[in-house]
């Protein structure tokens, strides 16, 4: 009977890293080749249009997998939608001063000068 193979102990296990740059350079050779790649469509144009905007990201809200479900999504369904031939407005940008943090606010006990909240929930 053959022997099990036996986990490397943690001092000998190489560490995988993810190398972003020869992505990142072979995308920025793409789009410096072709400035029009992915241009904004004129004013002019007959493409229908459709707008995907899914909810604004929220810096002092806790990241958790609910973030990456919706962006997943938003960014899947505003591709699908540009590769077949809409002209897609896909926007992005902060909450900055929602709602949410002014609820949390009212729900402390902190002084609104410490800028920290806690992260989960009370």
């Amino acid at each position: 009977m053959p022997e099990k193979p036996t986990a490397e102990p943690a001092s000998e296990q190489k560490e995988l890293r993810y190398d972003a740059h020869p992505i990142e350079e072979k995308w920025a050779a793409r789009w410096a080749a072709d400035p029009k790649l992915y241009a904004a469509e004129p004013a002019s144009s007959t493409k229908k249009k459709y707008y995907v905007l899914e909810m604004l990201p929220y810096p002092s809200g806790a990241l958790h997998m609910g973030h990456v479900r919706n962006y997943a999504i938003g960014d899947a369904l505003a591709r699908y939608m540009w590769m077949n031939g809409y002209n897609v407005l896909h926007p992005m940008g902060w909450d900055s001063f929602g709602c949410r943090r002014r609820m949390r606010r009212s729900r402390t006990t902190l002084r609104r000068r410490s800028g920290h909240f806690r992260t989960s929930r009370p």
